[in-house]
């Protein structure tokens, strides 16, 4: 298994976080259990990488949403997570360059693999 590390800040991660989340809820009726697992691998790992911050957190109990956020995951799970956010891209009202910006800085640290 090969695993890859991605710095992304809070407030992008939150977008990730959301769409697996999504999948995650909708999936687990159809027992998709690849969502439900690999969606627990992806959010499990920003969980860790959120609690390494040591700084002031917000209301959230997040750190500043420009902090960078190192991500280590497989790399099937940052495809996954890609296809995951072009799943719900269609349904993105609000934050469209964040959407577009996040999957960007995980396409882009996929080329260079």
């Amino acid at each position: 298994m090969r695993y890859l590390t991605i710095e992304i800040p809070v407030r992008l991660w939150q977008r990730v976080d959301g769409c697996v989340d999504n999948s995650m809820a909708i999936d687990v009726v159809d027992a998709i259990m690849e969502t439900v697992i690999t969606g627990a691998c992806v959010r499990e790992a920003g969980w860790r990488a959120s609690a390494l911050y040591g700084g002031d957190r917000d209301a959230y109990g997040r750190p500043p949403g420009d902090h960078p956020l190192p991500i280590t995951l497989r790399l099937a799970h940052w495809e996954w997570t890609l296809s995951q956010l072009a799943r719900w891209e269609p349904y993105v009202t609000d934050g469209v360059e964040d959407d577009a910006d996040v999957r960007a800085i995980i396409a882009g640290a996929l080329a260079r693999e």
